[in-house]
Formats: structure tokens, sequence, C-alpha cells
């Protein structure tokens, strides 16, 4: 079967647009590094909290109840390093106490450990995991052989 030279041309270039545009919408799958994952803005949704052998309770309705405006707290996580914490006006003095100054800190993400390092040089290390657009905070603490666990969860803005 003879095909026309117009046909042809046509065919040609019918298969060379489609292998563009295969090869532009082929992409580089995004940097799923922890490192990576942290970058943007972050307001806690959850923060459960789990007494030695008790069941996990999600304390964040209850400190919400107590300090609305907690609930637009954020963390932004920078590429160069930087963190910062905002605190909405309303609410500084009561969240400041619980949570601390809001400001700039320095963070890193390494093996499976968040450090924020504040700058008094102070360094909080935490454990950290991503699953979706939420990010876990976990921290233990024994007292009186009690192991209280914190799961602080954010989700990505």
């Amino acid at each position: 079967m003879k095909i026309s030279s117009n046909l042809r041309k046509l065919l040609v270039l019918f298969v060379l647009a489609s292998l563009s545009m295969t090869v532009m919408n082929c992409s580089k799958s995004g940097d799923d590094t922890p490192s990576a994952q942290i970058l943007g803005t972050w307001k806690i949704t959850n923060v459960f909290v789990k007494e030695g052998t008790k069941a996990e309770e999600d304390q964040f309705p209850l400190l919400v109840l107590f300090i609305p405006c907690v609930k637009d707290i954020t963390f932004t996580f920078k590429s160069n390093g930087d963190m910062t914490g905002s605190i909405p006006e309303a609410c500084k003095q009561e969240a400041e106490d619980v949570l601390g100054t809001s400001g700039t800190a320095k963070y890193e993400v390494n093996a499976g450990k968040l450090t924020i390092t504040d700058t008094d040089g102070s360094k909080t290390v935490t454990d950290v995991s991503f699953s979706g657009n939420q990010m876990s905070w976990i921290s233990s603490e024994t007292n009186a052989g009690v192991t209280t666990t914190t799961r602080i969860v954010l989700t990505k803005q």
C-alpha cells in the first residue's frame, strides 16, 4: 500500500508531536526526602498524648477550647534551613507561654530526627515522620516510671 507524500508528512508530524508531548510530560518525580518534604507552611491539627498503657488521646480540641487562636499558629520551613513560627497577635501571650516565643530558628532533618536550634543556641530534637500532607513530631518522656508519648500532627497548608 502506497502512502501519499502529504499523508506521510502529516503522519511524521503527528508522530513527532506525540513524541514531543510525551517527553514534555515526563518529569522527574518530586524530591520526597524528609528535607524536601518539610518545606512549606504547617499548622498543628492534632496533639496526641499517651500516658503509660492508657489509650492515646487527642488533646488539641481541649487546647483550642482554652486558647482558640492556637489553631492559627503556623510553622514555615524554608530551603535555606530557616524555620519561622507565626503566632496570631490575639494569642501571643498565652501561646508563647505554652510554645515559647515566635521568631526564626534553624532546623535540620536527618535520619528521622528534626533538630530545631533556637537563636540562643538551645536545641530541640524530636522524631519526625511524613505521611501525605501530614508531618508528625514524636517525643517521649519518662517520669516516676511512667512514659508519656506526645505526637504532634501538623498539616501542610
